[in-house]
């Protein structure tokens, strides 16, 4: 498995400079942005009792300018695109800027310069200021968060008063207090130096020019020297302590925590998969034992947490209501004393393996953020020295055998002092009867919701008007839908409708684009102008107080749009360059490339809605110009209107700026279904050196306005349509072989595409191949839905309704959407009452009408000389190797 799953090799350069710090440099081409990774050795474990949130404090105190870059920190970076963030721990400091190459000198000397004259700006405002915002942070995130005082009364517990792990990150509120400008700005001068610091620069940029950049602006700042591990007194417990605690919860919950390992010890990643075998995923022990099958725990986890001084290991349940925390707290001892006792079998290790190995490729996908490439670098560089461990530490988890994990439950769990931690619910004694507990309280019918029905009007000229008043805030939102859409495009000019439909607002008779943009932006409101397969759109949202002005942009848009040559030019130009950016994206070649293999030359949904590059680069205006006059006119559209409005009042406005619409009438073109292949087959498409690959499963499925399109609905809930699905549960849950996996019917005015979608780990293609054939072949065969499965799905489907419908934008959306497909005018409304019609032998049936695996096109985007082999192996389908 090792070979399989350890990645490639990995290149950077890394450099230390005069005074210490040390500079690591990777270059990655391909989009123009980069990450900057500051890291400094310095977290709460380096304070003194009476410093306790010092480290914190300065994550926000280091954002709030420096001698030479007064001000927010952030007010210098964001508008040039920047994203940018910080966070502290028990052991480090980091902060991370992402942002287009062109700016990281910038980003470089913001860096050196807060590094080196932060404590010239820090005066008692900014330190007082700041003071208040962490004790609203602690407040937030621990004081008045469920359950938030937990880890505070665990670290007390676990460790002695003199242990800088006694205390919390956030620190403690009183030392913050007291603390003076002269005390923080010495543990400044302490901590934040270049011989305790790491950078990391990755992404598009030349690592020559990343290290001059660094040596020009951090080299002059004076050294310091390289923070010392603090004393630590044993963290041995005599004899297990079990402490309770009264919190403002609804779910008792229970923890139990182990003293083990540091980080990077020997033990340490055993611990970790030990951890996951117990709690990761529904497949885990614990998951299984507690969640699944005796449903006493709501969720579980487990875990080792390694530190540069000590570890621990700790188990979490949180417990249904009615349920035992004695039950609960028996089951999770008897796990851990199986596994001492009797070890885990070789499938349980390897599909945590292949989770961790996975979680390794990932994490080299992204340059910055947090856990991004440029982030792991400075970690690794910082604990280890070694920034080469990004890749090879996932060697000691893969060496890991069922013996270790058996031993490190003997060693560390199994009889062995532990510190537990009860939460129960406090709840108001005075007036409250004693409930009977051994009778659990009868379960309630949900509150039934019945999607609200427009009010239904036309102005004098024949347009329909549904309006949803909505009045609980003074917001608008308004729709003028036109039916047709993308379907109404010559079927050799793909991308036109879409590219037509965006020129709406891109300048009219009275208004440039600018000016269309400075009025909406000076009332806070919304115009956008969108096109879709079987619609196109113009849209608002404003205050009330606004919507005369709002809507009379909204109209000239609409009504009066002139094509302005030179946006023509600008917005072409910027659609064939997003289009040829799509070349780089593996989700969007694999889109493409699965829909010219589901609908033949000549058929509307051949190609995407933003259409083909050399389509695009060869449309002319005029053609926009026509396809508007042409399709864009009252004779196929409708009005929709939610929010704070009287019906009277919004008819009277929209008669007065609609009114005298006029336009001939349009014919929505048939949508023929193409025939369905008859044997599978495999199109590979290479991406040489992608770490995953990328993967599409498909057949043409149904239209929108198909009798199947309810118990589909319902079917698709079961195979892939949410995160407990068959498949998702399969992948990703017992295989580990993906982070999601979802199906979907794309029900369009013609019949759109049945698709599986997922990113795979490249090893393991051809098992993850045969997974969802095999989960397709039983769901058509000896294990179709069964009534647990389809009312699981119902009542996710009914009871979730509700909230499609919270504010005005949504219901505006959502009967847009009716108007254009011509559904009926409660079909909304209906929505539960025919779900709940739908019975077993109706999902079934609609099954097997419309899914098919004989018909399946299977799209890989991968490198194919890495998977090439395995896909050449899957028996039931034929390879077909793409070049585009």
């Amino acid at each position: 498995m090792s070979e399989l799953t350890t990645p490639p090799p990995f290149e950077f350069r890394k450099q230390t400079l005069a005074n210490g710090l040390d500079v690591i440099a990777r270059r990655r081409p391909g989009i123009p942005t980069a990450a900057v990774n500051l890291w400094y050795h310095v977290g709460s474990k380096d304070e003194e009792r009476n410093q306790r949130g010092f480290a914190h404090l300065f994550e926000h105190i280091m954002f709030e300018g420096s001698e030479h870059y007064p001000g927010d920190f952030f007010k210098h970076l964001q508008p040039l695109g920047a994203s940018i963030n910080g966070s502290t721990s028990t052991d480090r400091t980091n902060y991370f800027t992402d942002v287009p190459a062109v700016h990281v000198e910038r980003v470089l000397a913001m860096e050196s310069d807060r590094m080196g004259w932060l404590v010239p700006a820090l005066d008692d405002k900014k330190l007082d200021v700041q003071r208040d915002v962490v004790k609203n942070e602690y407040r937030q995130t621990h004081a008045n968060r469920p359950y938030g005082q937990a880890w505070r009364i665990l670290a007390e517990a676990m460790y002695p008063p003199q242990h800088p792990y006694s205390w919390l990150t956030i620190g403690v509120m009183e030392d913050l207090d007291s603390a003076s400008r002269d005390d923080v700005a010495a543990f400044f001068r302490r901590y934040y130096v270049p011989a305790n610091a790491s950078l990391a620069i990755v992404g598009d940029i030349p690592e020559d020019e990343a290290f001059a950049m660094a040596e020009r602006y951090f080299a002059p700042i004076p050294g310091g020297s390289r923070a010392i591990r603090p004393w630590t007194p044993p963290v041995e417990l005599g004899e297990a302590r079990d402490l309770e605690l009264l919190d403002r919860v609804e779910l008792d919950r229970c923890y139990l925590v182990w003293h083990t390992v540091p980080q990077f010890d020997g033990g340490d990643a055993t611990l970790s998969l030990l951890g996951d075998v117990l709690g990761r995923g529904r497949s885990s022990r614990l998951y299984k034992s507690l969640v699944l099958e005796r449903q006493w725990a709501q969720d579980v986890a487990a875990y080792q947490s390694g530190r540069e001084l000590a570890g621990t290991f700790g188990l979490i349940a949180t417990i249904r209501p009615g349920r035992s925390m004695a039950d609960v707290r028996k089951v999770l001892f008897e796990e851990v004393a199986a596994i001492a006792r009797d070890g885990v079998a070789e499938e349980e290790l390897e599909r945590v393996k292949t989770m961790k190995a996975s979680a390794f490729l990932f994490a080299l996908e992204h340059a910055g953020g947090f856990g991004g490439v440029a982030d792991r670098l400075n970690a690794y560089n910082i604990y280890c020295g070694d920034p080469s461990r990004i890749t090879t530490d996932l060697e000691r988890f893969l060496r890991v055998t069922p013996d270790h994990l058996r031993a490190a439950a003997a060693a560390y769990l199994d009889g062995k002092p532990y510190v537990g931690l009860s939460i129960y619910g406090r709840k108001p004694a005075a007036g409250v009867a004693k409930v009977d507990r051994a009778t659990p309280p009868p379960a309630r019918t949900p509150t039934p919701f019945r999607a609200p029905a427009p009010e239904v009007h036309s102005l004098s000229n024949g347009l329909p008007v549904w309006i949803l008043p909505k009045r609980d805030l003074p917001t608008v939102t308004m729709c003028v839908a036109m039916r047709g859409g993308a379907a109404l495009q010559p079927v050799d000019r793909p991308g036109l409708a879409q590219l037509a439909v965006s020129m709406l607002d891109e300048g009219t008779r009275t208004r440039s684009a600018a000016r269309i943009a400075a009025e909406v932006e000076s009332m806070g409101a919304s115009l956008s102008a969108s096109c879709g397969w079987d619609g196109a759109f113009v849209s608002i949202r404003c205050l009330k107080t606004v919507l005369d002005r709002t809507l009379d942009l909204g109209v000239d848009v609409l009504r009066e749009p002139t094509f302005p040559v030179d946006e023509w030019e600008r917005l072409r130009g910027q659609t064939v360059a997003a289009l040829r950016a799509e070349r780089d994206g593996a989700d969007s070649r694999c889109h493409r490339a699965l829909m010219k293999a589901l609908y033949p030359e000549g058929h509307a949904y051949r190609h995407p809605l933003d259409g083909v590059e050399a389509v695009v680069a060869g449309l002319d205006r005029d053609e926009a110009v026509g396809f508007f006059g042409r399709n864009l006119g009252p004779a196929q559209a409708g009005v929709i209107v939610a929010g704070d409005v009287d019906p009277d009042a919004i008819l009277s406005l929209l008669e007065a700026r609609l009114g005298d619409w006029r336009g001939g009438a349009v014919t929505l073109p048939k949508i023929a279904a193409p025939a369905r292949a008859e044997r599978p087959r495999i199109l590979l498409l290479n991406r040489p050196a992608a770490p995953q690959a990328v993967v599409r499963f498909g057949h043409v499925g149904i239209a929108r306005g198909d009798d199947d399109h309810d118990p589909l609905l319902l079917f698709n809930q079961v195979l892939g349509g949410q995160f407990t699905s068959r498949l998702n549960e399969k992948l990703r849950e017992e295989r580990g072989f993906t982070y999601g996996v979802r199906s979907s019917f794309d029900g369009r005015r013609g019949a759109g595409p049945f698709a599986i979608s997922a990113s795979l780990q490249a090893d393991k293609l051809a098992e993850a191949f045969e997974d969802v054939r095999h989960e397709l072949d039983e769901v058509l065969g000896d294990r179709p839905p069964t009534l647990r499965e389809i009312d699981d799905a119902r009542r996710s489907l009914v009871e979730g309704q509700a909230r499609h419908f919270e504010t005005p934008s949504a219901l505006v959306n959502r009967y847009a959407n009716v108007f254009i497909h011509d559904l009926p005018l409660d079909s909304l409304a209906t929505f539960p009452e025919r779900i709940a019609a739908v019975d077993l032998d109706s999902v079934a049936a609609a099954t097997r009408r419309n899914l098919d695996p004989r018909a399946l096109v299977a799209v890989v985007v991968a490198d194919a000389e890495h998977v090439r082999t395995q896909l050449e192996s899957i028996p039931w389908a034929d390879l077909e190797i793409i070049e585009d």
